[in-house]
């Protein structure tokens, strides 16, 4: 027991070492920044003002296309899953296609009021919402749920994006923080304070993460340090069964 607490002590030490810095900051365009996604060495990230989903370059922020949304009030998540772009419209997640924009298929989302983060782990998709906080894993032929887990904390999850072993999740309910998790547990593995008051969604870019800030005016997306590698799955399950 002893042993294992303070192998964890150390490793989350490690974990935290640079995790949530700001590398740097890009104006966000048209207003309340919902969603955000990385791909093609861009990002993709929308506005629930003016209903478009912007292309812009990372390093600069300039504009360089857009697409409008299909048919709901807000756009929420993004996604991408190496050939569709999935974007949450209300309780609809749709696939479109790039770079016509053109629905492929559509379904919808595991919660009736809203859905908000979407990522790709490479065979599901996986989904978050504000009310219930649960993160769902969705099959994305069909959207039915395959698994969900509770990340966290209680009240406002929004944002969702997958590096490759972690799943990460934002909270704006409260303490606005990030949450580094192993998919399906519910125990995180990492975390950080968001560097904003109101942390939308998240993005991936193989490198860093990228948050967006939900506000009207002002908005900023925000390119932020993971830190370092933390906590494997097979590591942390291995610690956890000392407890």
């Amino acid at each position: 027991m002893r042993v294992a607490v303070a192998v964890l002590l150390c490793l989350s030490i490690l974990a935290f070492a640079d995790t949530g810095d700001v590398i740097k900051t890009l104006d966000a365009p048209g207003g309340f920044p919902d969603g955000l996604t990385y791909f093609n060495d861009h990002l993709w990230i929308t506005s629930d003002v003016d209903g478009l989903i912007y292309e812009i370059d990372p390093i600069s922020g300039a504009v360089i296309s857009s697409l409008p949304k299909i048919m709901g009030v807000s756009l929420t998540g993004l996604t991408y899953d190496g050939t569709y772009l999935w974007s949450g419209e209300d309780t609809i997640i749709y696939k479109r296609e790039i770079p016509s924009g053109d629905v492929a298929d559509s379904f919808p989302g595991p919660n009736t009021e809203s859905d908000e983060g979407l990522a790709w782990d490479g065979t599901s998709l996986w989904s978050t919402n504000w009310d219930d906080d649960f993160v769902y894993e969705l099959d994305p032929a069909s959207g039915t749920v395959l698994s969900y887990y509770f990340p966290g904390e209680p009240n406002g999850s929004t944002g969702l994006v997958y590096d490759g072993t972690y799943l990460w999740v934002s909270n704006q309910g409260g303490s606005d923080m990030v949450y580094r998790t192993i998919p399906g547990d519910p125990v995180p593995v990492g975390w950080f304070v968001a560097p904003c008051d109101v942390p939308q969604d998240l993005a991936w870019d193989g490198e860093y993460l990228w948050l967006t800030e939900y506000v009207e005016t002002g908005a900023l997306i925000y390119q932020i340090d993971p830190g370092g590698v933390g906590l494997v799955p097979r590591t942390w399950g291995a610690i956890k069964t000392e407890f």
